[in-house]
């Protein structure tokens, strides 16, 4: 077992008054058609039309979205401190939305890219090993929630180096195929958690590429470990350290950056080597080390409206986001991996 479940367990709070099954479904069906719809409009319209209409809509939903916003303005101050005055914070939260938003109508419209093209839309540049490793195969490609991420992923595959893809499945579970569809179009295939970690491991086994993001807070019941991301601990994937420790195949980190001319730079990192003497937390530390830097160089490219921080420490170093919470299983893990916690603040 990577990470075994902890014990003693804190009774499950209140639960919120369920809405009726006929909601559901009918959201679930207009969710679906909307989206059908999508896959066949979008790429039917030029590229430039949608990214005006992402950044147009992504304003409106900036202002509109109360809590989305305070998430992503909580989250840009806990990790840049007094760096950047209010004004630059409320700017790079409305950017990361704009920029998730065409991001979103970019994987619609998908379809038009092929091996030909890709060149005008998307460049391979960074560390010489990670490209050498790459084209040989057998590693872990680890990415952020870093601009259009999905076209960077993408992009090895129609340069010839396709591979397995971890992704999630959708509560609306119609979604899925959609989704599988547009991004299995570069090549990739894509693999949803189910007994993901042994498909994975026999696919680097063979010597194929494989890849996952490692920058989404998982909830404690999850296999994970601490990382400090921008001076705050978050529990988060422990599967690329899991995977490298158990065949010994490099980590590559990547990030995907957009261009003043409407073209993306897929950037290769320095890879990771296999050190036996390493943790499977350090491996990951080492992961996000990598990342780190470039988003404090482009914050308005990552995802800061997603709840980064949603566990506090006993004895944090500094303040964290208003809605990071004590929690006993983070407590539990934290004695496990960390060190003990005072009598006193013990909350399990």
């Amino acid at each position: 077992m990577i990470h075994s479940e902890p014990q003693n367990r804190p009774p499950p709070g209140k639960s919120r008054a369920r809405k009726p099954d006929w909601f559901h479904s009918l959201r679930f069906r207009l969710e679906w058609l909307g989206l059908k719809g999508a896959t066949w409009v979008v790429p039917r319209l030029p590229l430039g039309l949608w990214r005006h209409l992402a950044e147009a809509v992504a304003f409106a939903f900036y202002y509109l979205d109360r809590r989305g916003r305070r998430v992503g303005l909580a989250n840009l101050e806990a990790a840049f401190g007094d760096r950047y005055p209010p004004a630059r914070r409320e700017q790079i939260a409305r950017q990361a939305l704009a920029g998730f938003a065409r991001s979103f109508l970019e994987l619609f419209w998908s379809p038009r890219l092929n091996r030909n093209n890709i060149p005008s839309y998307m460049t391979m540049t960074g560390s010489a090993e990670a490209r050498r490793l790459s084209e040989k195969g057998g590693v872990i490609l680890v990415s952020v929630h870093l601009a259009n991420f999905e076209w960077g992923s993408g992009l090895f595959a129609f340069e010839g180096q396709p591979g397995l893809e971890l992704t999630q499945r959708f509560r609306n579970d119609r979604l899925t195929p959609i989704f599988r569809r547009l991004r299995e179009h570069s090549g990739h295939t894509i693999v949803t958690q189910e007994q993901s970690m042994i498909r994975f491991y026999k696919a680097l086994r063979r010597g194929q590429r494989v890849g996952l993001l490692t920058d989404l807070t998982l909830k404690m019941n999850e296999p994970g470990t601490f990382v400090r991301c921008f001076g705050l601990w978050t529990w988060t994937t422990i599967m690329h350290a899991a995977l490298q420790s158990r065949t010994g195949a490099p980590i590559i980190p990547f990030v995907t950056i957009p261009q003043g001319d409407g073209r993306y730079e897929v950037r290769l990192l320095e890879p990771i080597l296999h050190d036996p003497n390493r943790s499977l937390r350090q491996i990951a530390q080492l992961c996000w080390d990598r990342f780190e830097p470039v988003i404090a160089e482009h914050p308005e490219c990552w995802l800061w409206s997603y709840k980064h921080w949603r566990y506090r420490p006993a004895l944090p170093d500094r303040p964290y986001p208003f809605y990071a919470n004590r929690s006993p299983w983070f407590d539990l893990e934290w004695e496990k991996e960390i060190g003990p916690i005072p009598v006193e603040l013990q909350i399990y």
